[in-house]
């Protein structure tokens, strides 16, 4: 998949055409990057989620994830993150939730909103299912301000910190929202650190990531 996530630059080979032939063909080239870019990401979501759905459940591992997780927020002093629930065969962190609130570290949790935005709740243990079928934290509904840490999940993430989610933009807009805006932290499984992930500029870049064997930051905002 790697080696076709290339963009194709444009053909500047044809000279003699027409100004209006030729702002017309600039747009068209644009527009077909655009759509070659946006199938390039959802082609490797696919391929993503298919290996993940292959996965078997593995405590060692979710073990090691949560030593990771609970390591960065003792490494840093956090008293406030942002977390999330996972769903399906997403990298486990409800042992790294139920640590944090052990060690009296306030937990949000997101809600997703049918307008496309996601809603903050501080968790306290309960969950219902929300509009897309799967669990969702149920709490006091509360701003994402003073978040010391945010941990997101993710398809994958690569070497510049690039993230690939699932496709609808909820943790790209909310990120927008939070005052200030915390070092923010992508989960995923070993082999869903790549080379190279395809980027749009609405894309919000991670400064690290956590894997079960490693994290590995991509800016100083965590050294």
């Amino acid at each position: 998949m790697l080696e076709v996530l290339g963009i194709l630059g444009f053909d500047n080979s044809k000279q003699n055409v027409a100004v209006g032939e030729r702002k017309r063909h600039r747009h068209d080239g644009k527009i077909s990057r655009m759509d070659e870019l946006a199938a390039n990401k959802q082609q490797l979501r696919a391929e993503l989620k298919e290996r993940r759905a292959s996965l078997e459940y593995d405590p060692e591992v979710a073990e090691q994830l949560n030593v990771h997780l609970a390591e960065l927020c003792l490494a840093t002093g956090a008293n406030r993150i942002a977390c999330y629930l996972p769903y399906g065969n997403e990298p486990d962190t409800e042992l790294f939730i139920d640590w944090a609130i052990d060690n009296n570290i306030e937990v949000l949790l997101p809600v997703s909103k049918a307008d496309g935005e996601l809603e903050w709740v501080i968790f306290e243990g309960e969950s219902e299912v929300g509009i897309f079928g799967f669990h969702e934290a149920t709490g006091t509904t509360t701003a994402p301000e003073n978040v010391d840490l945010a941990f997101i999940p993710a398809l994958a993430v690569d070497q510049t910190g690039t993230r690939l989610g699932k496709g609808k933009g909820y943790y790209d807009r909310a990120l927008l929202k939070f005052e200030p805006l915390p070092p923010v932290i992508a989960v995923v499984f070993d082999d869903e650190l790549l080379e190279s992930v395809p980027n749009e500029s609405h894309d919000h870049p991670v400064d690290a990531a956590v894997t079960p064997s490693q994290v590995v930051l991509f800016t100083e905002r965590l050294k």
